[in-house]
């Protein structure tokens, strides 16, 4: 069944203000109406509630949801019904406010695109219709126009199939779309440098290892000069440089060795140590340095002892001079004693300045409490005069127009011959001053008062102060005595440093005494040990004239000797072990190169195979690519030359006969590249032109633009088999809307389209409903009048017409 609206009701929606109600269940539908009468509001309102958008105000401005309301209203409303495909009646009713459209249009996301390119013209689309057609948002993206074409011959897929092998016309492309193909190739790269390096790696290890061969034969040829000495492998080398017996051998030697040289030097020290003139010199110097030491210890010492024990209760922690260094001891004790002093003195001069401050306090606190009675004394005499009589005399003083008192009534003038205005005057004058006095006074005593209490503060801080009368005593005592210990300490620097010196003097020469007492014993120890040394040897003993030097020079010559022998055999053989264990790394890693190239190498070969794949693909990719372009291609060119360029062109030609500049389709070439589908204009005569736009005058510009929706229209299938259309004559002569006229009574009788027009003009109008006017039985055409009332409401006008057989034909 065929779809059809059936009627619309719009509320307070832009123009429209009050509710209308539009029926639209006829084939036919014209709407007139004066400029701003709410034509173009009820076509978009039709559209806003098929769609849920007003495509046309969406292009001007963005945020146009929020002007759709009436300008006096905040809310409207749009309700249109329908009959669909299977003839049920649906409704939508959507609630317009300035946040947005509320509820749900009537036609899904695919039928709205439909209408809105195929079935629905706007005044304002149509003057743009050419150039909204064949714009582009980017680049890349296809025009309206381009996008109609590809819908219309199905081009979709064809284009998806060739957009998608377009990659396999250049491998750079390829790469980018299918980024494995370009990571197998550079794997394959990648494993082929893998496997070079590692076959560089093992002709360098091969090189290395020649090299490491003859390395090892020179040093086994070093330690076993009279063997052959074959080896086929690390392990069989390895026989001829294990450790043996000579290492502990050459510890022990070398033990000796410094043994010896330990020895010899003990022994020359022991000669040094041994001569007696030095040792007696050095027993009277040990004497003479105790003797002068005890002298010091009573005098000095006796006397650094005493202030010690003095001072030991005041300060426990002061090291003794007995036990410690004595003039650290003096030193320490000199500090602490100048400290405590120190403290005494700050203490004794702290408290004279607060019993002067105090006395200072005393007076001040008396003479402000002095002061205090006579500033009261002074405001008891003051305070009988106040500002408030001053005052009320002054309001007397306009009431005084001669010399009679406005209190008593008597004449002044009897008493005195001063005018009694001028004494009043003299006396509120006098009055205020006195009060001006009384207030000074009033500061004044505040003043004083601040003065006594900060005093008073101040006194009790210095009584919290200062100090007990037994504390000041004792700390006067201690003050003298530690002056006393001052002086002392600093008399006893010189001997106290003269005791540290002695002290040191007598420790050296006991120590060298002692050293020189015990080197008798150690030369015969010496000689001993170094005979015990010579025996593990198997050297001869030291004899009995043979000096101790001479032995030691024997045996030190002979151990340097053996250790040379043995430490350069041990060096040879410890580079033998290494060169062997690097010609067994060389062959482990030889080893593992090799074993890391075998999967490198499968996994090589897989790669080739499917990249031969892939090739073998790709090929195929290839020529299905050019099928593709080539059945574009004729699709292309078949549907443009039969079928939309013949459409538009016949609708052109009947409604300007007389234009030689027809507007078509200019043939695409697709072969190279993806359907664009631009606009040109042929001579009737033969040949092209240039576009549309700089061909035609405005009127037939209108006219190739209306035409052009229509034939593309009319090129698919009627899925919604609508068209409505705003106010279309624009800048048509007679002739075209005469043809226009007899284009649309076709739409509608022949093709079944559901028309709804729109028309400015008064006589356009009648002579559209009256060539459109019903040509059959069941045939029907709606009139609408929109107008507004003399309170400013849209008010619509319906008259319906049918079809009515003439009477005169049939008689």
């Amino acid at each position: 069944m065929t779809p059809r609206l059936t009627s619309i009701t719009v509320s307070d929606f832009r123009s429209i203000n009050g509710e209308v109600t539009i029926p639209l269940d006829a084939p036919v539908v014209i709407i007139h109406g004066q400029n701003g009468a709410g034509k173009t509001s009820i076509l978009s309102a039709i559209e806003l509630g098929l769609t849920g958008a007003v495509q046309a105000l969406g292009r001007s401005e963005v945020d146009y949801v929020s002007h759709l309301t009436h300008k006096s209203k905040t809310q409207g409303s749009v309700e249109v019904t329908m009959n669909d495909h299977n003839g049920q009646n649906k409704a939508s009713k959507l609630i317009v406010t300035n946040a947005g459209v509320q509820n749900h249009h009537l036609l899904d996301e695919e039928f709205s695109r439909f209408f809105s390119e195929r079935c629905y013209l706007s005044q304002s689309t149509l003057s743009r219709l050419l150039e909204l057609y064949q714009h582009q948002d980017t680049r890349k993206s296809d025009s309206a126009l381009t996008k109609f074409v590809k819908d219309l011959l199905g081009l979709d897929r064809l284009e998806a199939l060739i957009d998608g092998l377009h990659p396999t016309g250049d491998i750079r492309r390829l790469r980018k779309s299918v980024p494995s193909y370009g990571e197998a190739e550079e794997d394959i790269n990648e494993i082929q440098k893998l496997i070079a390096n590692s076959t560089a790696e093992i002709d360098k290890l091969d090189k290395e290892i020649d090299l490491i061969k003859v390395e090892i034969q020179q040093r086994i040829s070093t330690l076993y000069p009279e063997k052959n000495n074959p080896f086929i492998n690390p392990k069989d080398a390895l026989v001829y440089f294990q450790e043996t017996s000579e290492e502990t051998q050459l510890d022990s030697i070398a033990r000796i060795r410094r043994d010896l040289q330990a020895s010899e030097a003990q022994w020359n020290q022991l000669i040094i140590s041994t001569q007696s003139a030095q040792r007696t010199v050095i027993e009277d110097e040990e004497t003479q340095t105790r003797s002068a030491l005890d002298l010091w210890k009573q005098e000095t010492g006796n006397e650094l002892e005493l202030i010690h024990q003095e001072l030991k209760t005041t300060f426990p922690d002061l090291p003794s001079p007995s036990v410690s260094s004595p003039e650290l001891a003096r030193s320490v004790a000199y500090s602490a004693v100048d400290r405590e002093l120190e403290r005494c003195l700050a203490l004794l001069t702290q408290d004279l300045k607060d019993g002067v401050r105090l006395s200072e306090l005393n007076q001040s606190i008396e003479q402000g409490k002095a002061r205090n009675a006579v500033l009261d004394s002074q405001l008891t005499e003051s305070a009988t005069l106040t500002m408030g009589l001053a005052q009320l005399l002054a309001q007397l003083s306009p009431h005084i127009e001669s010399e009679d008192c406005p209190v008593c009534g008597r004449d002044y003038s009897e008493v005195s011959s001063t005018p009694l205005k001028s004494h009043l005057s003299g006396h509120i004058a006098a009055l205020t001053e006195q009060a001006g006095r009384l207030q000074a006074l009033a500061t004044d005593k505040s003043t004083t008062l601040g003065l006594i209490a900060a005093a008073e503060r101040e006194r009790a801080e210095v009584l919290n102060r200062i100090l007990d009368p037994e504390l000041r005593d004792l700390l006067k005592t201690r003050r003298a005595r530690f002056e006393e210990l001052i002086v002392k300490l600093d008399k006893l620097k010189v001997p106290a440093s003269k005791g540290v010196e002695l002290q040191q003097r007598a420790s050296e020469t006991s120590l060298r005494l002692a050293e020189f007492r015990s080197s008798d014993e150690r030369a015969t120890s010496l000689r001993f040990s170094i005979g015990e040394i010579a025996k593990t040897l198997n050297q001869p003993l030291p004899g009995t004239s043979e000096s101790l030097e001479e032995v030691l020079a024997r045996l030190i010559n002979f151990t340097e000797s053996i250790e040379f022998l043995m430490t350069n055999r041990q060096q040879v053989s410890r580079l033998g072990r290494e060169y062997v264990k690097t010609w067994q790394s060389h062959l482990d890693q030889k080893m593992r190169l090799s074993d890391s190239n075998k999967p490198l190498k499968i996994q090589l070969e897989k790669l080739k195979v499917a990249k031969a794949e892939s090739e073998r693909r790709l090929d195929l990719a290839k020529n299905l690519s050019l099928q593709a372009r080539e059945a574009r291609t004729a699709i292309v060119r078949r549907v443009f030359n039969d079928k939309l360029n013949k459409v538009w062109q016949d609708l052109f030609i009947r409604l300007a006969p007389d234009e030689p500049f027809v507007p078509a389709f200019a043939l695409p070439d697709p072969s190279t590249g993806s359907v664009e589908a631009k606009l040109e204009t042929l001579y009737r005569s033969g040949g092209k032109g240039g576009n549309p736009q700089a061909m035609l005058s405005a009127g037939n510009l209108n006219t190739a633009a209306l035409t052009l929706f229509l034939s593309l229209h009319l090129s698919v299938k009627p899925t919604l088999p609508w068209l409505i259309i705003d106010d279309p004559v624009q800048s048509m002569d007679e002739v075209h809307i005469s043809q226009f006229a007899a284009l649309l009574r076709t739409l509608s009788k022949q093709h079944k389209r559901q028309i709804i027009i729109a028309v400015h003009e008064r006589p356009l109008f009648e002579y559209l409903a009256l060539e459109l006017s019903p040509a059959f039985q069941d045939d029907r055409l709606i009139t609408i009048e929109l107008g507004r009332n003399s309170e400013g409401v849209t008010t619509a006008i319906y008259e319906p017409k049918i079809y009515i057989p003439d009477q005169a034909l049939a008689a």
